[in-house]
Order: structure tokens, then C-alpha cells, then sequence
């Protein structure tokens, strides 16, 4: 049985048996796989804390007909993301988005540095949950090649509006003039958020979420990139109706 070296991010598990558990990992160079860690929690010190759930490690595998767990050796932790109820919650709906869109045809070799890079903006950056949460869900889109078009205006070529709108089905951005001859379902778009957009998909991925906006626009900005992901990956998240509710109870 031949032995893999890889370091991958654990982004979910699943107990399995008296003492075993399945961990799912993100890797650069294979992907999402499936591994088993046989006896794992019966388990403390140095290996269980390196196959926990956020934790970046580099792993030693059995490769087989599946993926056995030999060693691991914990990389990089975020220790602070189990003690934040929030940032918790906000970065298993991550997991959750990541997971499936692994599973897609998409070329999703920009995932891994992408969720590394929101837990750090949470854990060490304490950036907001709220930004972070649209920043990763626009770019994700973007990711998986749902991008909107926020170039002008889809109808007219305006590059200037004083109140633009999105058009939710096929990511168009269309001018107040343009908006009553074409259907569809639409969000406005004030100018703060435009911007804010126009950043995150354009912007270097080392600096994705270091943008600041003031509490309406971020308000504004994470319903429309919540809404425009998951109408195009037709999906629902039972974790982000549990981020959601964290809110409700405040």
C-alpha cells in the first residue's frame, strides 16, 4: 500500500462506527478527498487536534481503495474560529459551499486559498463576518463561472446611472432607463455597493477581504451576493439558516 504526503484543510466530518471518522479535506493537488482515521476518537494530543475541523495540516495517507490516515501534522490552526459562535457558524456554511462546489466540473483550484484566506481574515484580522461572508460568496460565484457583469449597462452600454439594478438571473447590471424594458428579478444596486462588488471580483486574492464599508452598504451587499450565489448553484444551505438564526436571536 503505497503512502501519500499532502497538506489539505479539513472541511468536514462525519463519525463513523464505535471509534472512526471520515474527514472530508480540500488539497491543492487532489482535490477534495475522503479519508478515513481509524480509532481517531478514542484519540487525544497531537494527531486528533491535527484532523479537527479548520485545521490546515499536512497529512501522511495510506492510498488504497481509499484514503487511510497514517500521520498528520497540524500546519496552520484556527483556534479562534470554535471559540466565535458567529465565525463558526458563517465558516461551515463555507464548508458546506466548498464541498459541493468541489463536486462540480469546474476548474476549483482557486478554493483552498480562498477558504484559507477568510479563516485568517476572521481568526488573526478579526475582519467583519458580515463582509466576509459576501466577499467569499461573490467570488466563489465568480469561481465556479457565474461572475455578473458590472462592466455598463447590459441593454445600453451606459457606463454611467445614477441608480443601477442587477438582474438576479443572468448576473446583467442594467441602468434605471433600461430596467422596465427587460424582466426578470432585480436588486439595486447603490453606488457603494457597486464599488464594493467591482472589488471583490477584480481584486488580488491575497486582498479579497480587506475592504471596509459602512453598515448599510454592508447590509445591502451580503443580501444580494447570498442571493445571487445561491440562485445559481440552486441550492440550500442548512448552515447558513443556522448563521441566520444566531442573528434573529440578538
Amino acid at each position: 500500500m503505497a503512502h501519500v504526503t499532502v497538506k489539505g484543510l479539513v472541511i468536514r466530518e462525519t463519525d463513523f462506527g464505535e471509534a472512526d471518522r471520515y474527514i472530508t479535506v480540500l488539497t491543492a493537488e487532489l482535490g477534495k478527498i475522503e479519508v478515513l482515521c481509524r480509532g481517531i476518537r478514542r484519540k487525544k494530543g497531537r494527531l486528533a487536534n491535527a484532523v479537527g475541523l479548520f485545521c490546515y495540516s499536512e497529512f501522511t495517507l495510506f492510498s488504497g481503495r481509499r484514503y487511510t490516515l497514517s500521520d498528520a501534522e497540524i500546519d496552520t490552526q484556527f483556534w479562534g474560529i470554535t471559540g466565535n459562535i458567529e465565525q463558526y457558524a458563517l465558516c461551515c456554511y463555507f464548508a458546506e459551499l466548498v464541498n459541493m462546489a468541489a463536486d462540480a466540473d469546474s476548474d476549483v483550484s482557486g478554493l483552498l486559498p480562498m477558504f484559507l484566506r477568510a479563516l485568517y481574515a476572521l481568526d488573526r484580522q478579526k475582519r467583519p463576518v458580515q463582509t466576509v461572508k459576501a466577499a467569499f460568496e461573490l467570488r466563489l460565484a465568480s469561481e465556479l463561472g457565474f461572475s455578473p457583469d458590472l462592466t455598463g449597462c447590459a441593454v445600453c452600454g451606459a457606463a454611467q446611472c445614477e441608480a443601477w439594478s442587477l438582474l438576479l438571473e443572468n448576473g446583467a447590471l442594467v441602468c434605471s432607463g433600461c430596467r422596465k424594458r427587460v424582466g426578470g428579478t432585480y436588486y439595486d444596486m447603490p453606488q457603494g455597493v457597486l464599488d464594493a462588488m467591482r472589488y471583490i471580483l477584480s481584486c488580488d486574492g491575497k486582498r479579497l477581504f480587506a475592504f471596509a464599508v459602512n453598515a448599510q452598504t454592508a447590509e445591502q451587499l451580503g443580501l444580494i451576493c447570498e442571493r445571487y450565489l445561491l440562485y445559481h448553484l440552486d441550492v440550500h444551505c442548512t448552515t447558513l439558516d443556522f448563521y441566520h438564526s444566531l442573528f434573529q436571536m440578538q
